[in-house]
């Protein structure tokens, strides 16, 4: 807390310095309704006006703002709204639409990327506000919805990618925060990302951009062209972005290309890329070093004789996390047609397809195989595993492949209805089509009948009983060999939303005392459906071996919206927005209505300060995931609770268990009774600035609860309960279980154990069952503030200055009631961070442009929970530009221009050792960039 008053103060103390610089400069231009445009971090200099220009009275022109069905005049509303223009991605050295977005300091959640390989989306990038649910933040293009991807984020959730939407289409990005489902319906819980498309360009524009990264790894090319014109009433636009990115690699990060690097010195076990075990007595057979030096050659001469504290020697090698890529290989096309035929002075008609295609490669780790049995030769149960090398399996044998085809298509009509009334009737549709390709093993004729041999029969505790040739385990194979017991796993999959709206709007309904009311109406149908298989129908044919973590899932649902907006002049300075919509839902054979509100109010004591607050209600409608899943699953590590008591350990010493730390298949379905998460949200603060607005300030606090909140009953709340209902009593003897209850005999019949006969695996649980309910709560609050200062001076050019800042104050979760309230800031369970502050200072002088561009992201707690020690993690952007004619300019960016690696946490030991979901291991990226204004 003290950290955020002296933020607040050291800002205030800036802004009060500056305003007092600014009162000592000749000859202020008088006010001119300052307020109306402080929301843009664009930083575009205005011309000035001249003295008889600026005393001449001005009525403001309305323009459509995200937030609000109503034209405003002035920008700033009810509610904050954050403004990233094209000019913005291009001068603070963004890589991407993505990359821009994630820096927002309000984007303080963790979120898998493609650096997480070893989730269900690795080729899809979504961002998460205010460290809330990445499903919470409603993403619109032109403020329509999109299409979901059709992959489960994390398993289970619906997200929108925004890998593909290319920079060099993109007018502005609008980022409005808290709830907004009054104006736009479901998912509008944490705010709104719109992402607004150049609506028109004149002329024709070609930009060309080259970049590579100093560590290696990552050159990509990037052709841009942009034209429009003109032919009578007839208005045509549009453009066309190809890109092409190469992989970034673990290995081309020397501080993580090893598990030599792991930070803790008895993590530091090579992998067991040849392994043997007797599964018996759990230890390994010692294959002797000579037969280890024949194989020295793999992962790139680093294998050898190894050995692993307390199970025994092997063949491995360090080298192995490495051969997983970062950063896709990746290849992008995107296409954007907009068309206008203007019927009339009041009519429009018109038409926008965006289209982008991409080809996002990604690779997890290398191949690999294992297997249980019965050993006849040997006498004994042996596992046997194998993990491939590239030089063996070949380079791409790890390659997964996401082919993803997206467009979206808006056809309508809009102009001026009556006197005062503006209209805008239109049909969208947005589809997104994802194939996911893969070599996996094959399940007969393939690599377990290379290594083992036929099988000669089962046992009567079920293993397989085989005869194998101990030589093959030990011999490297070929990329032929490995393609010959492989094949291409292919599973399709898509996602589309499509909708017809009506809004009208006028500016002028009727007038109070203290002015005009504005109007706004919406009506809305849409339909969306979706099918997703992470595996192809083979998969579940057994065509494939040992697929594990799978998902398979399919359904749709129709909704009918109707609302409207009025914004009601109290008094002078007193102006209300009162919003309502109801959202009626139908899925699964039933439905259900949700009506929201929200109540805004704008003060002006003067022109150059706004007073806000709004307070709204909010929801999210059930994922499509969690209504229609079929089978999700997914490994996790987890604690037999049951077993770890009957051996006599408690709370105390779970974690010196043999059965703590255990990989646990999860496995999921669909539940279709499930109600829509709901949610109140609440923001206050103030805008002021100076009256030429050279200077100015915005602090907003917000808060945000959620009720009713999805959750899949967690493995290890399950197991924990399994055990008590097992044993009778609580693991603190403090409440007594009947076994015979529901609730218990419920409990135990999800968790899947083998039998207690089984001479391997006696009592191991096979997998643990669950299904999503309404059960959890959350709750956030925070401050957000944006400081904007613009000097110009006559000799040395002109300066904008920019200061974001946010600190989340606090942040808690509870499963089901009853249960600990757990807090997201501290201790394991944080994977967000509290505060984070940028800056921008953009240095203008005749041809030339400069900007650079820092982001402070403050501590996370480390993996062992025993405080916030990671970080902070500090980084910067910068770009310099040349006009080289009036149709020619030149740029030079860098992206984390110090190369700044990603905090190291010393008590994570599994690679590679820092949080993924919250930092960066690509480094420092240059491009160059040219660009020509053909003119034409």
């Amino acid at each position: 807390m003290k950290t955020h008053w002296m933020c607040l103060c050291a800002t205030s103390l800036l802004a009060c310095s500056i305003s007092q610089a600014l009162a000592q400069q000749a000859a202020l231009p008088p006010p001119q309704n300052s307020t109306s445009s402080t929301s843009s971090s664009s930083n575009t200099n205005s011309n000035s006006l001249n003295d008889q220009e600026q005393n001449k009275p001005r009525k403001l022109k309305s323009v459509q703002v995200t937030g609000s069905l109503i034209p405003q005049a002035q920008i700033e509303g009810p509610s904050p709204v954050t403004t990233i223009t094209a000019k913005d991605i291009e001068k603070q050295g963004f890589v991407d639409t993505y990359d821009a977005l994630r820096s927002l300091p309000v984007a303080n959640g963790s979120v898998q990327d493609p650096q997480f390989t070893g989730g269900y989306t690795p080729a899809a990038k979504t961002i998460s506000l205010f460290g809330l649910s990445p499903d919470f933040t409603l993403t619109l293009l032109n403020g329509r919805p999109m299409a979901s991807y059709p992959l489960a984020y994390n398993g289970s959730l619906n997200i929108t990618d925004i890998s593909n939407i290319p920079v060099g289409l993109i007018d502005r990005i609008d980022v409005l925060t808290g709830g907004a489902s009054s104006i736009y319906g479901s998912a509008a819980i944490a705010g709104v990302v719109n992402i607004v498309l150049k609506d028109h360009v004149e002329g024709t524009h070609v930009a060309f951009r080259y970049g590579d990264y100093s560590d290696g790894g990552g050159i990509s090319k990037r052709l841009q062209i942009s034209s429009g014109h003109t032919w009578g009433n007839l208005d045509v636009s549009g453009g066309v972005q190809l890109s092409k990115q190469n992989p970034i690699w673990g290995y081309q990060r020397s501080y993580i290309d090893s598990q030599d690097d792991d930070p803790d010195v008895l993590g530091r076990v090579n992998s067991r890329t040849f392994l043997r075990l007797n599964s018996s007595i759990d230890k390994y057979i010692d294959p002797g070093a000579a037969t280890c030096a024949p194989l020295q050659g793999l992962y790139w001469g680093s294998t050898t004789y190894s050995y692993r504290p307390g199970l025994g020697y092997y063949c491995g090698s360090p080298k192995n996390v490495g051969y997983a890529t970062l950063s896709n290989d990746e290849t992008d096309a995107n296409g954007l047609l907009q068309l206008r035929y203007h019927i009339n002075d009041h009519t429009t008609v018109y038409a926008d397809t965006l289209y982008s295609y991409s080809n996002p490669t990604y690779v997890g780790g290398s191949p690999f195989w294992n297997n249980t049995f019965y050993n006849q030769t040997s006498g004994q149960y042996e596992e046997w595993q194998r993990i491939f090398a590239p030089e063996e399996a070949g380079s791409d044998a790890g390659d997964q492949h996401v082919f993803t085809k997206t467009y979206n298509v808006s056809i309508g009509v809009r102009g001026e209805l009556f006197d005062d009334w503006n209209y805008d009737a239109y049909y969208n549709r947005s589809q997104t089509d994802l194939v996911r390709k893969s070599r996996d093993f094959l399940a007969n004729n393939g690599v377990d009948q290379y290594y083992l041999g036929p099988q000669l029969g089962t046992d009567a505790n079920g293993y397989p009983i085989y005869a194998p040739n101990l030589n093959r385990l030990y011999q490297p194979i070929t990329p032929a060999l490995y393609n010959a017991f492989t094949a291409v796993d292919r599973a399709a999959s898509t996602s589309w939303t499509q909708n017809e709206t009506f809004t009208a709007n006028t500016t002028s309904l009727f007038s109070l005392p203290a002015g005009d009311v504005g109007a706004a109406l919406i009506a809305q149908t849409s339909n969306q459906r979706f099918s997703n298989a992470s595996a192809s129908p083979l998969a579940a044919e057994g065509y494939f071996r040992g697929i594990g973590g799978t998902t398979t899932a399919g359904g749709a649902s129709s909704q009918f919206a109707f609302g409207g907006e009025l914004q009601l002049p109290l008094f002078k300075q007193l102006t209300a927005d009162v919003s309502a919509r109801f959202d009626k839902y139908d899925y699964g054979g039933r439905g259900h209505g949700r009506p929201t509100y929200k109540l805004g109010l704008e003060y002006r004591p003067f022109d150059t300060l706004l007073l806000r607050a709004s307070a709204a209600t909010a929801f999210r409608a059930p994922d499509l995931f969690y209504l229609f899943s079929a089978h999700s699953s997914g490994y996790s590590t987890n604690t037999d609770y049951y077993k770890c008591r009957l051996a006599g350990y408690g709370p105390a010493t779970y974690g010196q268990c043999p059965y703590n730390g255990l990989s646990i298949l999860a496995v999921t379905s669909g539940n279709t009774n499930l109600m829509d998460i709901t949610a109140k949200t609440y923001t206050a603060g103030f805008v002021w600035s100076t009256s030429d607005n050279r200077l100015s300030w915005s602090v907003d606090y917000d808060i945000i609860r959620v009720s009713n909140e999805v959750v899949t009953l967690s493995t290890d709340q399950i197991l924990s309960e399994e055990a008590d209902c097992r044993l009778g009593v609580s693991d603190n003897g403090q409440q007594a279980y009947n076994i015979n209850s529901p609730t218990c005999q419920q409990v135990i019949a999800e968790v899947e154990r083998y039998p207690a006969s089984d001479p391997i695996n006696a009592n191991v649980i096979k997998q643990v069952n669950t299904y999503p309910i309404n059960v959890a709560s959350e709750y956030q609050t925070g401050i957000q503030s944006s400081v904007k200062y613009r000097l110009d001076t006559e000799g040395f050019g002109s300066f904008q200055f920019g200061l974001d800042y946010y600190d989340e104050f606090k942040h808690t979760y509870q499963e089901k009631a009853g249960d600990p309230t757990l807090n997201y800031l501290c201790c394991n369970n944080n994977d967000e961070f509290k505060s984070r502050v940028s800056g921008t200072i953009t240095w203008n002088i005749g041809k030339w442009s400069s900007t650079i561009y820092g982001l402070r992201d403050g501590n996370t707690w480390n993996y062992a929970g025993t405080g916030p020690k990671i970080g902070p993690w500090i980084t910067f952007n910068g770009s310099v530009g040349y006009k080289v004619t009036p149709k020619t300019t030149v740029s030079v960016t860098a992206n984390n221009i110090f190369n700044k690696r990603p905090p190291m946490d010393s008590t994570n030991s599994g690679w590679p050792y820092f949080d993924v979901t919250d930092y960066s291991a690509l480094g420092r990226s240059v491009y160059l960039d040219i660009g020509f204004d053909l003119g034409i």
